[in-house]
């Protein structure tokens, strides 16, 4: 264009991808190109957000909102080296930690909201719940004998705050779905979210106290739950109806996924499915709730119900924000409705995934990755599956369609590979090639 005054002229732009480092350790590809590029989403989202701490937005608030920490840990497990960076968020927040046990939303602490967003047991959580998944993922106790103190402290800060077993205080579901801007949670009530979470905090107590060896605080923790999970069930259990609280996805699924039904656990499912269906096959649930709903179905053989309910370009749904031209994960489950178009905390479904989409999981009380259990899904619409996971041994890969399942495993690791004939195949290090008839 003309340029008469000879003023510079801007030939390229170039932007940065600026993030801490956290060596990338997964891929996963699958010819489902909704899962696929769902999976793409979420990598840039946490990548982006990992900005010396685990950020909601690297680019508004900017700030280290915990709850994200556990409910995407998984994902982050998977797709990044987290050995020193998660030992640095322990630290952040067990130096944020005040001295009567509380355990601020936000570490480190820049800035105080006021009582309603600074306390919320699903935020505070996270210095309970990440020391244990670190324990599983790597087989190593350092985080939780290093911050077995901090986690005492607030677990017994959340007990002086109950009223018998029950707590009522905090954010609950935050930016749960529904016809309306979402925010404050509306499906659920916060007492049954906060409540969940602090018997979750409970029973990874008793485990830490056991992979400790302090059997007395096991002891002491076995008897605080039981009261906790009795005085949850009076609460929150509706015997007519055979469901929790208000009947939502999210109450139903946290009782589930905690295993707080006992007898009644099938009657609950029963109810999770029905409210499902009842919405279109759609999900009601929001940050918090997300993780629980998605794996309850995946634990309770419901796999199939899941693909369905997020194999769409339909608003609740990652595809609708792929749709709307989304890069990095929305804030809103309809990123129409304004707020940041770069939040990770919608990731979990990335668990699901690599574990029962490519199959790639250990199995039940193993930890350290290194007794798996390989047992990929091919749902109707997906028939190739390629995933490969860096474990403290080496590369564990699987490439899975619907004749042969491929397995590569480094030296040190072994596994169980189901096929879909349901045959079960032991094999050790080395490549394995097993049919799927």
């Amino acid at each position: 264009m003309p340029n008469p005054e000879g003023k510079p002229v801007l030939e390229g732009l170039r932007s940065c991808f600026v993030y801490s480092s956290a060596p990338e350790q997964s891929s996963f590809w699958c010819d489902n190109t909704l899962f696929a590029a769902t999976h793409n989403l979420i990598v840039k989202a946490e990548r982006s957000n990992m900005q010396g701490v685990l950020t909601d937005c690297p680019h508004r608030e900017k700030l280290g909102w915990l709850e994200q920490d556990h409910l995407c840990g998984p994902s982050l497990f998977f797709n990044y080296d987290m050995t020193t960076y998660f030992p640095k968020v322990l630290r952040d927040i067990s130096d944020t930690q005040k001295e009567n046990g509380f355990v601020p939303t936000t570490a480190p602490q820049y800035v105080s909201f006021g009582n309603l967003f600074d306390d919320s047991p699903e935020w505070g959580s996270t210095l309970i719940i990440v020391p244990m998944m670190y324990y599983e993922r790597y087989g190593d106790m350092a985080l939780v004998s290093r911050n077995y103190g901090a986690m005492r402290r607030y677990l017994g800060y959340l007990t002086s705050r109950s009223e018998n077993g029950i707590l009522d205080f905090g954010l609950g579901d935050w930016y749960d779905f529904g016809p309306w801007r979402a925010g404050f949670s509306r499906n659920t009530s916060v007492a049954c979210v906060a409540t969940a979470h602090y018997i979750f905090d409970i029973k990874e107590m008793v485990r830490a106290a056991e992979v400790l060896g302090k059997e007395a605080d096991a002891e002491e923790y076995r008897s605080l739950l039981e009261g906790a999970v009795r005085s949850f069930n009076e609460r929150f259990y509706h015997a007519d109806s055979c469901y929790y609280d208000t009947g939502s996805q999210a109450a139903n699924s946290l009782a589930l996924f905690l295993d707080l039904a006992g007898e009644n656990k099938g009657r609950v499912v029963e109810s999770l499915v029905s409210d499902i269906e009842r919405h279109g096959n759609r999900l009601t649930t929001g940050d918090v709730g997300n993780r629980y709903l998605f794996q309850t179905l995946a634990r309770n053989g419901l796999d199939s119900l899941l693909y369905t309910m997020l194999n769409h370009y339909e608003v609740p749904g990652y595809g609708f924000q792929i749709r709307q031209g989304a890069t990095t994960l929305t804030e809103q489950w309809d990123p129409r409705q304004g707020a940041s178009k770069n939040h990770f905390m919608m990731g979990q479904i990335d668990e699901w995934l690599f574990e029962s989409v490519a199959g790639i999981r250990q199995q039940a009380g193993s930890v350290g990755m290194r007794r798996l259990h390989i047992s990929p899904h091919l749902f109707e619409g997906l028939g190739h599956v390629r995933a490969s996971v860096w474990t403290l041994y080496g590369k564990v890969e699987v490439d899975a369609d619907r004749d042969v399942i491929t397995v590569r495993l480094p030296v040190g690791c072994s596994a169980v590979v189901t096929s879909a004939s349901g045959a079960k195949t032991s094999v050790g290090s080395g490549v394995w090639s097993i049919s799927q008839h």
